[in-house]
């Protein structure tokens, strides 16, 4: 059910994307905010982080279920990959941020947070979330689309929250979260197929 509903998410971001540029979806988004909802958002952004997603993927260790070699290999191959796709895809297009391009004055940011205005394509958090809640409902013990669901929108939370922090605009966080996910799906067959080898020849 994840990738019937990213493949939703897609197709509709796609089309969106085809009727209104990176500006207009970007400001659209950007300019609600609440004092609240800065909070919110925040948090939902952390989903995305690095360490925030190895302490999660450690913590599962605790758990006999998650202590196998499919999760530690993928999980490992998880924290490689993404992160070394991230820095060569950002340094490669090196696209201004949100804040680089119109200025801080008329984005809507917090206090709290960095203001970054380099590197913006694609969005590494929502890259780093997608891909996340995509393994995380893939090695749950028993499947349920209502865990399904709720991860999904969680990562998508988190790819709405870079635009309305500034941090990215429409089109880094749907970049990031295709390569999130389909990076995540190619890791999962690479595992399984040596896995499953190594097990035939065995």
């Amino acid at each position: 059910m994840f990738l019937s509903a990213f493949a939703v998410w897609f197709v509709l971001s796609c089309a969106f994307m085809y009727l209104f540029t990176d500006k207009a979806l970007f400001f659209a988004i950007n300019q609600f905010h609440h004092p609240f909802f800065d909070h919110v958002m925040t948090v939902l952004s952390a989903y995305g982080r690095g360490d925030s997603i190895t302490i999660v993927f450690v913590i599962l260790l605790v758990f006999p279920i998650f202590r196998n070699k499919e999760y530690l290999f993928t999980t490992i191959l998880f924290g490689i990959i993404l992160p070394v796709i991230s820095y060569i895809s950002k340094d490669f297009f090196d696209k201004a941020r949100p804040i680089g391009m119109y200025n801080i004055e008329n984005v809507h940011a917090v206090p709290w947070l960095e203001n970054l205005y380099n590197d913006s394509f694609p969005s590494g958090h929502t890259m780093g979330a997608f891909g996340f809640f995509f393994l995380l409902n893939h090695f749950l013990p028993q499947k349920n689309n209502t865990y399904t669901l709720f991860f999904f929108l969680l990562a998508l939370g988190c790819g709405y929250s870079r635009i309305y922090l500034g941090q990215h605009f429409y089109s880094d966080v749907v970049a990031g979260s295709f390569i999130g996910v389909f990076v995540s799906f190619l890791i999962l067959l690479m595992v399984n197929f040596f896995t499953q080898n190594k097990t035939t020849h065995v």
